[in-house]
């Protein structure tokens, strides 16, 4: 059940976005109600496996096949829930060590709202048209925004969205693509 509940989520869902735009994702959104309430699951789910591990091989009745077998299993289990947590949460590489490497940035400019505006809120995703994500903390007041958080080998797609003095944002800009190195 772990496993299929995670390849939906890191392998099929995004799969299906890539072929069609108009298809909802099926993934709960990151850190949002349903997101969460199915990490704490998960992370309860897990920490009830670990336990049963550890007593399945301190039980001296079982053969060591059986303890093997056991730990292999509780161990894809838990590794199958970081990859799931680290897709679902924004971070769609693979779980692997990486070395420190160069940092990339990306300048975003772009012209003025026609409209009177308070500011800009920029947003960025990793896959075109959809699940956008914020990615300033207070509003941007100049026509420019340097992301300073991306990643070798991923490619970003942006919108920029104007907000007047009530806070009310507008539709999005025409998306731009930044390809990092």
């Amino acid at each position: 059940m772990l496993f299929l509940f995670t390849a939906e989520n890191i392998w099929i869902d995004p799969w299906l976005r890539t072929k069609s735009h108009l298809m909802p994702s099926i993934v709960p959104e990151a850190f949002s109600g349903a997101w969460f309430l199915a990490f704490a699951i998960c992370g309860i789910v897990l920490v009830l496996l670990v336990v049963c591990e550890i007593l399945v091989i301190r039980d001296r009745a079982l053969h060591v096949s059986t303890k093997i077998g056991t730990g292999i299993t509780v161990l894809v289990a838990v590794l199958l829930s970081a990859q799931w947590f680290r897709v679902t949460s924004g971070q769609p590489r693979v779980l692997r060590f990486e070395r420190a490497s160069k940092i990339h940035t990306v300048t975003l400019t772009w012209k003025a709202s026609t409209s009177h505006v308070a500011g800009y809120n920029m947003y960025r995703t990793t896959t075109s048209g959809v699940n956008y994500i914020r990615t300033n903390h207070d509003l941007i007041k100049g026509l420019t925004y340097v992301d300073d958080s991306v990643k070798s080998g991923i490619t970003y797609y942006y919108v920029t969205r104007a907000v007047d003095d009530r806070g009310n944002e507008s539709v999005n800009s025409n998306e731009t693509r930044a390809v990092i190195p």
